[in-house]
């Protein structure tokens, strides 16, 4: 798999980094976890994993994700692949406008771009929100946050010819993520010839 991005969206606790840990088993691409962004400057503020997060701080996170995009876009390699991850709703305006970025930044050179929604009932995403990984990487581990986020919130939606919608409830990240790559070589463009 070359030239594409694989952009997996779902709510915390959903699996999106485990299901990226077992696409980049597969494949050689390059992950950039949300919280390979978040853990350097979540690191620098009071972070328990339950109690909101300073508003500021998420301007600070759109800072060090536009140098990604930027090194993305301008520096890395055109036939490199990347799996981003990412939780955004369908109710916060600033969350399509980040979407919409990283599509224009993806389309800008000539990668496909495969959106992928992952969903999860509320019963085992709070399983999955209190595992202890997640607290040593400094994430949502409030285990009412699934239930909330159900309530007032849903998984970012897009009409993007490529987009994927995959229930992850009951399926191994294994079987995951072969989904999601065997989804990624049907839309795939032209093989990159260099």
């Amino acid at each position: 798999m070359k030239n594409t991005l694989i952009y997996l969206l779902g709510f915390p606790g959903t699996g999106k980094y485990t299901i990226a840990k077992e696409i980049c088993a597969i494949e050689d691409i390059k992950l950039v976890d949300n919280h390979l962004i978040n853990i350097p400057l979540f690191s620098l503020i009071p972070n328990d994993g339950v109690s909101p997060l300073p508003e500021r701080i998420w301007d600070n996170v759109g800072l060090v994700w536009d140098a990604v995009l930027d090194t993305i876009t301008h520096i890395s390699p055109p036939d490199y692949s990347f799996v981003l991850t990412n939780a955004l709703s369908n109710e916060n305006e600033q969350d399509r406008h980040w979407f919409n970025k990283v599509k224009l930044a993806c389309e800008s050179k000539n990668r496909t771009f495969v959106p992928v929604r992952l969903l999860c009932s509320v019963e085992e995403n709070t399983k999955r929100i209190v595992s202890p990984e997640r607290k040593a990487r400094m994430k949502d581990i409030n285990p009412l946050s699934p239930q909330k986020n159900a309530a007032n919130h849903s998984v970012l939606d897009t009409d993007h010819p490529n987009i994927l919608t995959l229930d992850v409830s009951d399926i191994s990240a294994k079987m995951a993520a072969k989904t999601i790559i065997n989804h990624a070589r049907r839309v795939a463009k032209p093989a990159y010839t260099g």
